[in-house]
């Protein structure tokens, strides 16, 4: 069995053709398994996280909560959640490099598994022989009716196909010393007397093909010996190479785990799961990896369901990425205090640390304290600031 078929069976996720290396044998079996289980768990890693982003939605800079809001957060179509809806997209868009996903007539958003992508320079792009779940759709997808990003994924391509063929060697070789280490070796001394024995070639025959196959292959076993023959094991101490093949496969998985970390923006040590450092690691992950690709999804979100007309007025769509981080409630008093203070509501930062908002008129009030005031008003003296 190959290791790329053992790693096959190894990912099962709720999302059927994702990860399955069946989608993408093509390339995997070019590349050592090794990287490919780096590659799906960083990409794994990044959609979990935007998957549990809440799509808010906003007409005339009043954020609302209609159908456009419950497609995106609630149910896209009758046979995902949204978050499974968003994961899905997400994997999709970095393990393929691009991601289509329609809209039918009924409202319901699914995401292509293959499609025909026929492009245009001064028109719009086409897709046709879009399929979903084994079923093809006839009619052709315009560009402006559909949702399509792109990654930059043929770096991600470049940097796969410079490491992988080194990777495979090294893993070839720490797997074969593994081999070795964990075998028996040994020194059969055979007497002048046994070997002039008439039948000395049908005893030893029996010997090496008999009892020393059944020795070396048994956890436990006795071996008989005939007078004449002395056998002494030459293994040594195989624990300590058994240790340090483990370590050097270990090894092998700890670089290839930070160079897919690196490539998608991720900090290794937060890939690796490291407490050292977790909230720089964090900040790092938020601002090169997560929020990039959070404001490509709230541009192309925007684009294709506002006209110009409605989004210079101010409807558009973000993604809020604030519920990602864990926020610690009585850590975070203090800063809640301040946006108090500075015109925050309650709900707001309610929502902001992931709670949810109240149905209270004072909770969408906003007070200002009255250390905030204008520097003219300041630098005239304190009357003003009462």
């Amino acid at each position: 069995m190959k290791i790329i078929d053992w790693l096959n069976g190894l990912f099962r996720p709720p999302e059927p053709g994702i990860y399955r290396l069946e989608s993408y044998r093509a390339e995997a079996e070019e590349h050592a398994a090794i990287d490919a289980f780096a590659l799906f768990t960083a990409v794994h890693l990044i959609s979990n996280l935007l998957s549990v982003c809440e799509f808010r939605t906003y007409r005339n800079g009043v954020e609302l909560r209609g159908a456009e809001w419950y497609s995106m957060n609630v149910k896209p179509n009758r046979n995902q959640n949204a978050v499974e809806w968003k994961r899905e997209f997400i994997s999709r868009l970095l393990l393929a490099g691009e991601v289509l996903c329609i809209q039918l007539a009924d409202g319901q958003r699914l995401i292509a598994e293959s499609y025909t992508h026929d492009v245009y320079a001064a028109v719009q792009d086409r897709f046709s022989q879009v399929s979903r779940s084994g079923y093809t759709f006839r009619e052709e997808f315009l560009s402006g009716d559909v949702l399509y990003l792109q990654s930059p994924v043929n770096a991600r391509a470049v940097w796969m196909q410079a490491i992988m063929s080194e990777y495979e060697k090294l893993l070839g070789s720490a797997a074969k010393r593994f081999q070795e280490a964990d075998g028996e070796r040994g020194i059969l001394k055979i007497s002048a007397v046994e070997r002039g024995k008439q039948d000395f070639s049908e005893k030893f025959n029996t010997l090496m093909n008999e009892y020393f196959k059944g020795y070396f292959a048994s956890k436990n076993a006795v071996l008989p010996l005939f007078d004449g023959y002395e056998y002494t094991s030459q293994s040594g101490s195989k624990v300590g190479t058994y240790t340090n093949d483990l370590s050097a496969v270990k090894t092998l998985a700890d670089e290839a785990i930070s160079r897919a970390a690196q490539v998608f923006g991720i900090p290794p040590s937060y890939i690796r799961g490291d407490a050292a450092g977790i909230d720089d690691a964090q900040a790092a992950m938020m601002t090169n990896c997560i929020k990039p690709l959070a404001a490509m999804l709230s541009a192309e979100l925007t684009a294709k369901l506002f006209r110009q007309s409605e989004i210079v007025k101010g409807s558009f769509v973000t993604v809020d990425t604030g519920r990602i981080l864990h926020h610690d409630l009585i850590g975070s008093a203090v800063g809640a205090d301040k946006l108090l203070g500075a015109g925050w509501t309650l709900n707001e930062v309610r929502t902001a640390l992931g709670e949810q908002p109240v149905k209270d008129p004072d909770a969408d009030r906003r007070f200002i304290t009255r250390n905030y005031a204008e520097i003219e008003d300041i630098a005239e003296g304190g009357d003003l600031n009462a």
